[in-house]
């Protein structure tokens, strides 16, 4: 039974208090619609687009404070914010497993983010300032008509400024509680021909400071960062957009390796044998990326252009971790492999002080319950290791070194052409070839290589001025996985020439990704001691199933947008019956490793969005999403808030000085509740044409007193504060 939470005060506060003004809205003249890019590919008005699109533009992004990509993806509607920890950030669109985000598309300039090898987006170590971000555009829903697997909830499209927008020299430097210290430069320079940007970033803070225990939480962030812009104006028609981008980054990560025995006291010889060599498993990343878009204008009705990019991330981690020496049986090793589940039985069986089962009776239940049978053979071998695994009970430990240490590397190039067969008719298509190779011994035993072949099309056709009528689909062909065809069909209504109603049909796939499918996933040990002598090997095994098939997403959608040019005001409201079936719902861990195509999700809802420029210094805008879910996976059913939204004011006063005032609020994120309130005021000097000076200071607040997402994840203060200077000349 699912609970149905109320929305949070705070939220519909905000709602009764802003509503009620817009009747007061002034007249504010004709208001320019910009076009968006994310949605078909092809460049739309809002009221055009088969589906529903936020825009967060550079005015919002800076008006935020915000310091990292996902808390600015707080903004939109049914985005959902968790972190795994204070340097891990998952962002799922409508829920899903909580510390898995595999469902979005995430674009930067056209490029696609998204890890091949561990199906997810790393946002700590994407080479990206925040700074240089010209806008994000999110499509909420099935995108994969559009950009293919792993679309399957939506696309985050972010766009960063021309080197044109950013020329001279900027310097800004943040400081603030939480071991908040970043700095960034940039300068930019060119002409109309050739114009170019180099930025270089850090930054860092400390990350959640204890955990439920009031311990000290080991999950500091420190990242650099590099990008370099050039844009190449060829001839009139024809345009070379080069980009090249790297990062560095380390992050603390805590000890997690689990014992197979377990030792309660805290000071047994493992105990004392883990803490003596500190081993403190921090993770250190680098991404290197380079990309080229060629651009060639025919006529205004005819474009055709080339992107192509390579890109390299490596995440290492290396630590010594200590155990029983039973972890090398022959006896454990074969029963880990007839059943994961049995093997952790035998170790939590002699952690029950008050048996009154036997040991076959303790297994055979949990088994039974997972829908395992407890075989003959399971029995045989779990009491001999039961028998060999007392007599390891407080034995001297066996330490070595391990690794998890990946390495993805992908090139990709993709011609797209643009054209308007007539007025009332135009069309988009083209191809993609994509090669992406990852390399670890841990994770696959070596290396997996992978090749995706993807055709795209999308015809836009509008027999009346009232009607628009739109037909998009991709075949994609992937090495590992087969084929794979997703359609999208979309009708549009005019009521005006900004105002529109639209249905949306749309299917949607996603590939299970490397790591999901094909792992061969054990530890190799290294620089072993203990009391263990000839060649050893680990028991824990994890092997993916090879055979896994895509999950699969039928959405239906009804919608409105509206742009009320005298007013200011844009609207728009997604109605949406999505289902995916097929779902990878499981946890991917060592030790509990079944990837399967058992679980489904249904979600149902609607979503608002308002933004409304009131006045020429005043700009409100709101969000809402409500959402009603049903999933048979427990892991399933923890991210996804009933009630979420936000409230933004924006307002600017004379003498330079601007400020915002946003809340944030969601009913429950993996079942507790989030509401914050952020502030922010800046003041601009300006001393010459050129050149300014800027302060801002940001105050956020949490108005719950709830840990973040998890129970490790607390804050001594629910106040943050952090200070930032900027230059410009």
């Amino acid at each position: 039974m699912l609970i149905q939470p109320q929305p949070p005060r705070a939220f519909l506060t905000a709602l009764m208090l802003l509503l009620p003004s817009m009747a007061a809205a002034e007249s504010l003249g004709e208001l320019h619609l910009p076009t968006v890019l994310s949605a078909t590919r092809l460049k739309q008005p809002p009221a055009e687009i088969p589906g529903s699109m936020t825009v967060l533009n550079r005015e919002l992004i800076q008006a935020s404070g915000a310091r990292s990509v996902p808390e600015l993806l707080r903004l939109v509607p049914g985005m959902h914010i968790g972190y795994r920890r204070g340097n891990q950030a998952n962002v799922n669109y409508h829920g899903t497993n909580v510390t898995e985000a595999r469902r979005l598309q995430v674009l930067v300039d056209g490029r696609s983010v998204y890890r091949s090898g561990l199906a997810t987006v790393d946002w700590a170590e994407l080479a990206l300032n925040i700074e240089d971000i010209d806008r994000i555009e999110v499509f909420r829903g099935p995108n994969t008509a559009a950009y293919g697997a792993n679309a399957l909830m939506g696309v985050i499209n972010i766009i960063t400024r021309l080197p044109l927008e950013t020329q001279g020299t900027s310097l800004k430097y943040t400081h603030g509680k939480r071991g908040v210290r970043d700095w960034y430069a940039r300068h930019g320079g060119g002409d109309m021909q050739h114009s170019w940007r180099l930025s270089l970033a850090s930054q860092q803070d400390d990350g959640f400071d204890h955990d439920e225990d009031g311990n000290d939480y080991r999950d500091s962030l420190r990242s650099s960062r590099m990008n370099l812009r050039h844009l190449w104006n060829l001839t009139p028609n024809q345009s070379l957009d080069w980009q090249l981008s790297a990062s560095e980054t380390s992050r603390q990560h805590p000890y997690d390796y689990s014992t197979y025995l377990d030792h309660e006291d805290g000071n047994s010889l493992v105990d004392r044998a883990i803490n003596a060599h500190q081993p403190d498993a921090d993770v250190r990343g680098r991404d290197f990326a380079t990309q080229g878009l060629w651009k060639l204008d025919f006529n205004p009705d005819h474009q055709l252009q080339v992107q192509a990019h390579a890109q390299h991330l490596e995440r290492l981690r290396d630590w010594r971790v200590c155990d029983s020496p039973v972890v090398f049986s022959d006896r454990l090793r074969q029963l880990n492999s007839l059943s994961q589940l049995a093997a952790r039985r035998v170790s939590s069986y002699l952690d029950k002080p008050n048996r009154r089962e036997t040991l076959d009776q303790y297994i055979d239940r949990y088994l039974s319950s997972a829908g395992e049978t407890y075989t003959p053979q399971m029995q045989e071998l779990a009491n001999q290791l039961l028998a060999e695994t007392t007599q390891y009970r407080g034995s001297e430990p066996a330490c070595w070194d391990i690794n998890e240490n990946i390495r993805e590397t992908r090139f990709q190039v993709e011609v797209q052409d643009s054209l308007r067969l007539s007025p009332r008719l135009r069309l988009l298509s083209g191809g993609s070839y994509r090669y992406d190779r990852v390399d670890s011994e841990t994770y696959f035993s070596g290396a997996l290589d992978n090749t995706i072949v993807q055709l795209f099309s999308n015809l836009e056709y509008r027999p009346h001025r009232r009607w628009l009528f739109q037909a998009g689909g991709m075949y994609e062909d992937d090495h590992l996985i087969g084929g794979s065809f997703s359609p999208r069909l979309a009708t549009h209504f005019f009521i005006a020439p900004q105002h529109s109603l639209r249905a949306v049909y749309a299917e949607a796939v996603r590939s299970p990704d490397m790591y999901e499918n094909n792992a061969d996933w054990r530890y190799q040990v290294r620089n072993l001691s203990g009391p263990v002598s000839g060649p050893v090997t680990l028991y824990s095994h994890a092997q993916g199933p090879g055979d896994l098939d895509q999950e699969r997403m039928r959405s239906r959608e009804l919608g409105y947008h509206g742009s009320f040019h005298q007013l200011g005001l844009q609207v728009d409201v997604r109605v949406f019956h999505e289902r995916i079936t097929g779902m990878n719902s499981e946890p991917l861990k060592i030790d509990n490793f079944l990837p399967n195509n058992d679980s489904q999700i249904r979600f149902k809802g609607v979503e608002t969005e308002l933004d409304w420029q009131a006045t020429r210094a005043d700009r409100i805008r709101l969000t809402h999403s409500r959402i009603d879910y049903d999933a048979t996976s427990r892991y399933d059913q923890r991210l996804t808030a009933h009630h979420s939204g936000s409230v933004a004011w924006l307002h600017q006063w004379p003498h330079g000085v601007n400020t915002s005032l946003l809340y944030y609020g969601a009913d429950q994120l993996n079942e507790r509740r989030f509401e914050r309130i952020d502030s922010r005021i800046e003041k601009k000097l300006n001393f010459r044409d050129d050149t300014s000076l800027t302060f801002a200071l940001v105050w956020q607040y949490r108005l719950d007193n709830e840990a973040l997402t998890w129970d490790e994840n607390l804050y001594d203060s629910p106040s943050h504060l952090y200070l930032s200077a900027g230059l410009n000349f």
